[in-house]
């Protein structure tokens, strides 16, 4: 597979490759903004706090962001949230979710828990046993969404959903034909519309590549990376990719970004390198020993360690609260001031 750069027609912020003078550039950046095309320059807010702050406003074009850690510890709640933050935020936006784990369905339903999660529908949000057994009930030829629609309760998740359904596409990927050529269409037909767009891949390691011969997995996921990150900068978007840890990162407590399958790459390609780990794993083992029931309730806490940082700091570690029923990461966090293992502390 050939990494080929993309059409100029279709490109929104893609410069051509040469020299410039710094005299040239300021001039061409006093243009841009006096003509009101200024979204080269804006970033993309997470809508998590402090995230944001840490990222200096979140992700740009050209950014590359991949997102790593143990299984099942909240990547892809996390990145699904972020995609529906941003095309609820950003009204000019499109955002494509490319998922090789769940068909367009079940990321529906998570949707739908999501919304009602976050309107504080409290023990009574949606979850997907609560929206099967809507769907059991419902009349015959009457649609879900049409029932919700009309539930006294949950008419309001819907309209959450319908603020931003038409600018947010779900797109079912398989591992053995989307390719990272399929992905690169799919994008160029996006582009084509004239509008800022933010990519996420669930998950990196499960796009399939061609070659004549037989590669390392390593190799691989570093052609890969290296072609999302040319993806992201000839078009001038932003990406987000989970990126899975490798066989001895899932055996350790504290995974790191240096135990995901090519990390390598994956460090030096990133511009923006976050791991979730639970509290839980993570905290030293005073916190545990000396205050079980504090010790308890990090299993509901996740880390995010800013590992690299292009904008702004790294180095930097957040807690946030995770609630899995619901697949919903609630937006306000905090720095961490607990001590983690390996004696690592982060203060505000």
């Amino acid at each position: 597979m050939t990494v080929a750069i993309l059409p100029s027609e279709t490109v929104q912020y893609n410069e051509l490759t040469g020299a410039s003078t710094l005299a040239d550039v300021m001039a061409t950046a006093d243009e841009q903004v006096a003509r009101g095309d200024i979204d080269h320059f804006r970033a993309f807010p997470t809508g998590f706090s402090p995230l944001d702050d840490v990222l200096n406003g979140g992700l740009r074009p050209g950014d590359l962001f991949v997102l790593g850690g143990p299984s099942g510890v909240g990547k892809t709640i996390f990145s699904l949230q972020m995609a529906r933050n941003v095309a609820l935020m950003q009204r000019n936006a499109n955002v494509m979710y490319v998922c090789y784990e769940h068909d367009r369905w079940h990321l529906l339903m998570r949707l739908l828990c999501l919304e009602s999660a976050l309107l504080g529908h409290g023990e009574a949000a949606l979850t997907l046993r609560r929206l099967h057994q809507i769907l059991a009930d419902a009349p015959t030829k009457r649609g879900l969404l049409a029932e919700l629609r009309d539930h006294k309760l949950y008419a309001d998740a819907v309209a959450s959903l319908d603020r931003y359904a038409s600018r947010l596409t779900l797109a079912k990927a398989s591992g053995t034909m989307t390719t990272l050529d399929q992905i690169r269409t799919w994008v160029l037909h996006k582009l084509a519309l004239g509008v800022p767009f933010f990519l996420v891949i669930d998950y990196l390691q499960k796009i399939p590549y061609e070659s004549s011969g037989l590669m390392h997995e390593s190799e691989v996921s570093t052609r890969i990376t290296q072609g999302l990150k040319e993806l992201a900068l000839s078009a001038g978007i932003r990406i987000l990719a989970i990126v899975a840890a490798d066989r001895n990162g899932l055996q350790s407590r504290r995974v790191r970004l240096y135990d995901m399958r090519g990390s390598s790459a994956i460090q030096y390609e990133a511009d923006i390198g976050i791991v979730i780990n639970n509290k839980f794993s993570v905290v030293s083992r005073e916190h545990i020993v000396y205050n079980p029931i504090q010790a308890q309730s990090m299993h509901n806490w996740v880390v995010f360690s800013v590992e690299k940082n292009r904008s702004g700091r790294s180095g930097v570690d957040m807690e946030f609260r995770l609630d899995a029923a619901h697949f919903c990461i609630e937006p306000r966090g905090d720095y961490v001031r607990d001590r983690l293992i390996d004696d690592r502390i982060t203060l505000e």
